[in-house]
């Protein structure tokens, strides 16, 4: 990931088609392991968000920048769900498929 101007990472954005529950999937390890300082190989999509120390302040700007790739608000704290695996599927169902921007699987 890139640098900004003020020393923040840019999130990476997917800029292929509507998304994907993998690429929403992908999208949440590389983001979650950039925010806490990890590996994206480190994050282990079945454990709980709590697990890899993400404060509310983190949580609210990845929402944020999930907003701006999915074109959609997102409750906070991530619908309810809590862990990635869960979190991806719910996206790429209710603001991706439900939205009528994919196809339906």
């Amino acid at each position: 990931m890139d640098k900004r101007p003020d020393g923040e990472e840019e999130k990476s954005y997917p800029n292929s088609g509507p998304p994907t529950e993998e690429a929403i999937r992908t999208w949440l390890v590389e983001n979650i392991a950039s925010v806490v300082n990890m590996e994206p190989g480190q994050i282990d999509v079945h454990q709980t968000f709590d697990n890899y120390g993400l404060d509310s302040l983190q949580a609210v700007s990845l929402s944020g920048d999930l907003e701006n790739w999915l074109s959609t608000e997102i409750s906070l704290p991530w619908c309810g769900l809590p862990n990635v695996e869960q979190l991806a599927q719910h996206l790429c169902k209710t603001y991706v498929n439900g939205a009528g921007q994919a196809e339906a699987k």
